[in-house]
């Protein structure tokens, strides 16, 4: 028989192995409880939450398509350029108040040519992050997914001329300056 208990005010969770798994699992993933000045950072984060996604929103539209127009870029892969009447675009309206920030990129050429790309960033950072204030990008095939198998990456879409980016909340025109002037060095 499996019983729990819970003493909120003391933060103890004690019951039978089979019902603390799941929440031993939890606590693993999400961490324990935050102490208060991370409570507070938190509540006042939520504040200006929708300010900095509509703003890094509105950023990634206006690099999205600068970089789609770019002789150097083979393809921008953005929420915003779905194929109208597409499922995938008809998903999207109905779920979706915006394209959000995060998009790929995909160089001409290859790895050589991504890494041109992201070496000669200033503003953008090269990094793992989503939805932060700043902009980063990273190189998927050479870091997120690099002991992914090949067949497996290439199933996913992860080639070695892939750049993902997340917009932050910098000035847009900075920042399409910043690709601007990278993509000068591919």
């Amino acid at each position: 028989m499996a019983w729990f208990v819970t003493a909120v005010h003391t933060g103890a969770c004690i019951g039978a192995k089979d019902v603390l798994t799941p929440i031993r699992m939890m606590r693993n993933t999400i961490g324990t409880i935050t102490d208060p000045h991370t409570a507070w950072m938190l509540l006042r984060s939520l504040e200006t939450l929708e300010l900095r996604m509509t703003r890094a929103g509105e950023n990634a539209a206006k690099v999205c398509e600068f970089l789609r127009a770019h002789p150097k870029v083979e393809r921008v892969g953005y929420l915003g350029f779905l194929e109208p009447g597409s499922r995938q675009a008809d998903i999207f309206a109905r779920h979706c108040s915006g394209a959000g920030s995060t998009f790929s990129v995909i160089v001409k050429g290859g790895e050589a040519e991504a890494f041109r790309l992201l070496d000669n960033l200033r503003l953008v950072k090269l990094a793992v992050s989503l939805g932060g204030t700043e902009s980063l990008a990273s190189h998927p095939a050479a870091m997120t997914h690099l002991s992914v198998a090949p067949a497996r990456k290439l199933e996913l879409g992860i080639t070695d001329n892939l750049v993902r980016v997340s917009i932050g909340v910098e000035d847009a025109d900075d920042l399409v300056a910043d690709f601007e002037q990278a993509l000068e060095a591919v």
